[in-house]
């Protein structure tokens, strides 16, 4: 974790895990080789393996599968990212029923 970052109170973090210039909020759990650049991590948020965060912002309870490459997105709350997925530039939210 490099500087001007701030890691909330419960959160893990894999191996060869990358952060700068973020914020990651409590209770996060983030697994190994991700790298989280110039974003903003909200609270009970999973990040797969080999994931990619930059430009980001992930709403809590987000769930992102391995794999997965945001650019400049905004992930709205409770919204599943499928492994392998590749966005940019996207506004993800859950459609309302």
């Amino acid at each position: 974790v490099g500087p001007h970052c701030l890691l909330g109170e419960g959160s893990q973090m894999g191996d060869k895990c990358s952060v700068k210039r973020s914020v990651i909020g409590r209770h996060c759990r983030i697994g190994s080789s991700v790298k989280i650049v110039n974003s903003v991590v909200m609270d009970h948020v999973t990040i797969g393996d080999g994931c990619s965060v930059q430009g980001s912002v992930v709403c809590s309870n987000v769930q992102l599968q391995e794999r997965v490459t945001l650019k400049d997105c905004q992930v709205g709350a409770s919204y599943v990212v499928t492994a392998g997925s590749e966005y940019r530039g996207e506004s993800l939210a859950k459609k309302e029923k």
